[in-house]
Order: C-alpha cells, then structure tokens, then sequence
C-alpha cells in the first residue's frame, strides 16, 4: 500500500533529495532488495492508453526501515522530447498488518500515457539513513493500429498519473482534467441527450437471475466522462443519470461540456444499491416503464434556437445516447415499448456495455456490433466471452430504432464512438 503525493508537496518532495545526481550515477547506492516492473500501455474505459508501473519492496528489506513515512519511492517518466513527469509514493502498510508477514510492499501507479519512447527511473529512499537505490527501465508505446478516433489524443500531456482512490472517484478520476479532442460539427442544430441507467443490474446468467451490483459503472461513468467530451459545436449536449430502482432522477445537468463532478458523485454515493427504502419497492413493475416515461421526455422536449440560417429548421434534431448495462427485470414488469417512433432526422443510440469480463486483456478495436433494428429478438439471450446475459431495454426502445452497440471492451466502446460521432456530424 502506498499514501499518494498530493500535488502541492510534490516538488516540496523532489527538492529534498539529489535525484539528478542520482541519475547521473553520482553517489553510492544502498544495497536494497527490490524490484521494478513496467505493465505494457492497454486501453482503458477512459480512452487513453495507460502503463503501470510496479515497484515491489522486499518484505524484510521494509521490516528494517518500517517507521512511518521512512521509505519513499520517486518516480520520473521521461518523454522522446526530455519533458520529465514526477510523482512519489510515502509506503506503508493496511492498519492492522504486521511488517514481519509481507512478503513484499508494493505499490502500482496507474499512467495515462500518449505513444511514444519513454525513459522510466524509480527510486527507493530511505529518509532516516538517506540511503538510495535506483532502476531505469525503457519503454515503447506503440500507436494504435486503425484507430478511428486519431485526433482525440492530439491536445494531452505525454504522461498524467492517475490515483488509485475508492469508488465513485475511481471511476471517474477527477484528477484527470484533461480532455480528449471530439469535435461534432453539424450543419442544422442538435440536441443530444445522453441517458445512463446506474442501476444495480439484473442480469440472467445460465438460467439464474441475479444482481451484479455496481460492477458496471467502472465501465458507465468513465464512458459518461467521454461522452460529455463530444464538442457540440453547432448545439447541447445534456447528461441524465436514472435510477430505476428508486424510479427517479438522479442526477440532471444541462450543457455538461464539463460534468459537474461534486454533485454527480454525491448522487452515486446517495444511491447505495445494497440500501432500498421499503417505498422504493412499491409498484417495482414499473420501473422499466419509469425508464420509458423518462426517454419519451427528452425525445419530446424543444427548445428555441434563435436565429438559424435560412433553409436550415429552427429545431434542432434530436439526438438520444443511451448508456447501460443489460438489464433483466424480474418476471412481472412492464415491459412495454415506448409508444413513440424517432423524428424523422433524429438518431438514437443504445450503447449496451456488458460487465467486464475477469480475465485480463489487451486493446480490441475489432468485434463491434452496430446495428439499427435487427439482430436477435428483443431480450434475447446474447453471448459475451461464454457469459450469457439478457436485457429488457432494448425491446422497451425498438419502437425508436435505436442503433445498438453491444460493447465490452474500450477499443469497442471507441468503435461505438466514432460511429456515433459521424453519424451525429451527417445531420441535415
């Protein structure tokens, strides 16, 4: 376990040791057993590449140095352009913990990275005997290959750290405040409604139905964030959070080009889906159609747009971007479809995120699925990876044509994406 180092000391951290000298090879190390890895960039749900890199702490190398905050671990990453990027861990053990049973002491640090050739060095320093050990590793992120989003790294940093706090912020990262470059021009004025369903999801597996709790919105709020990065230049993009268990909204915010971080997590956090008010439960068969009711109002809702050139419709077209797990109610819901049809030039997407899978793997940009009707039955059964799910959203929406991306990994969340993207930009 590691304490982070918060961004007002980190260079009160750095100027306390010679780290240059270090790299330079000036000054005797200390014999200290430890060990560093560098895990290879792989996409994540936030669409950017990131690297891990592992230092691991011989356990009884710890034991003699186990005062608080005595063994400190720096990091420097170096791009092809000599731009260093620094962090530092304090390591220490979980409460409770005895130094004598660690193996090892280890930390990870996530790292947004761009491609490119880096240069890696960490150190493990010991601030009572000021005694240093250093690494250097090489590393190589290459470039995607037909990648169909190849400008939106185009404005980032080579490198940002990511913390590794609890659930909501883990999801999100609100550290993390640069943004991805996603332009929408379109020439007549859109609207986009972007709706996520955070419900705990039901889902049907090999004939059982269970909960699979909040393990999805690792998936569904990173996706959210990039969702909310789309520059709509000619229009609104507009962010709606449903709980369909407690049939409400929780969380609503207009113009969400920058998504409003404190109130949307304090609504996550207020939705405890292991806690359930006794009322909630009451007429629990409606709340697919509490999911209906909500999307026929953003689909029906207008707005004036003033001036407009001429020839073009003063209303802009209506844009809908659903975000959900598969969803399986229990028997006795109400599951009928929305008793509306899309606007003619209006698009609606559904963007079925499945939960992610438990074994580890690489980049896919192959494997998307997007149709607009079609496919399997509504609530079908649908294989993923040997998991078999069902969803009831999908047939809730099919009076609207919803073109559906069924999607669980982020380089087929990034497939979904650029598909969305032109074909909101072919607007007319």
């Amino acid at each position: 376990m590691a304490a982070r180092g918060q961004d007002g000391a980190l260079d009160r951290a750095f100027a306390k040791v010679p780290l240059e000298q270090w790299l330079k090879n000036k000054g005797a190390e200390a014999r200290i057993g430890w060990s560093m890895r560098i895990y290879p960039a792989r996409m994540t749900a936030h669409q950017r590449l990131a690297a891990v890199v592992s230092v691991d702490i011989d356990g009884v190398e710890f034991l003699k140095r186990n005062k608080p905050g005595q063994v400190v671990v720096f990091l420097e990453i170096r791009d092809g352009d000599n731009r260093a990027y620094r962090n530092y861990r304090v390591m220490t053990l979980p409460k409770g913990n005895n130094p004598s049973d660690a193996a090892t002491v280890s930390f990870q640090q996530n790292t947004f990275i761009l491609p490119g050739e880096y240069s890696v060095a960490a150190a493990v320093y010991d601030r009572e005997s000021k005694e240093h050990s250093l690494k250097r590793m090489k590393l190589r992120v290459p470039e995607l290959a037909r990648d169909p989003l190849r400008e939106c790294w185009r404005d980032l940093p080579a490198v940002e750290f990511a913390g590794l706090p609890d659930p909501p912020d883990r999801w999100y990262l609100p550290e993390i405040t640069s943004r991805l470059h996603l332009p929408v021009k379109t020439a007549r004025p859109v609207r986009v409604e972007v709706v996520v369903n955070e419900s705990p999801t039901e889902m049907a597996t090999a004939g059982r139905t269970g909960r699979v709790s909040r393990r999805n919105m690792g998936n569904l709020i990173p996706a959210l964030k990039v969702l909310s990065q789309m520059e709509i230049g000619n229009g609104s993009l507009n962010v709606t959070l449903l709980d369909l268990e407690r049939r409400k909204v929780s969380f609503t915010q207009e113009e969400a080009g920058t998504l409003d971080w404190t109130r949307l997590r304090a609504a996550l956090l207020a939705n405890d889906p292991d806690q359930i008010d006794v009322h909630a439960l009451e007429n629990h068969e409606q709340n697919a159609q509490f999911f209906v009711s909500e999307v026929r109002k953003r689909l029906e809702s207008s707005e004036s747009n003033g001036d407009v050139p001429l020839g073009l419709s003063a209303e802009p077209a209506r844009v809908l971007i659903v975000l959900s797990g598969p969803m399986a109610f229990p028997k006795g819901q109400d599951l009928r479809p929305i008793d509306a049809t899309a606007e003619p030039g209006s698009r609606v997407f559904y963007i079925r995120y499945n939960p992610p899978i438990s074994a580890p793997g690489g980049l896919t940009l192959g494997g998307l699925s997007g149709r607009r009707g079609g496919g399997p039955p509504p609530g079908a059964a649908v294989s993923v990876r040997g998991v078999l799910t069902q969803d009831s959203l999908e047939g809730t929406l099919k009076p609207l044509g919803p073109r559906l991306f069924d999607v669980t990994t982020p380089g087929e969340f990034r497939n979904a994406l650029a598909a969305i993207m032109s074909e909101i930009s072919q607007l007319k």
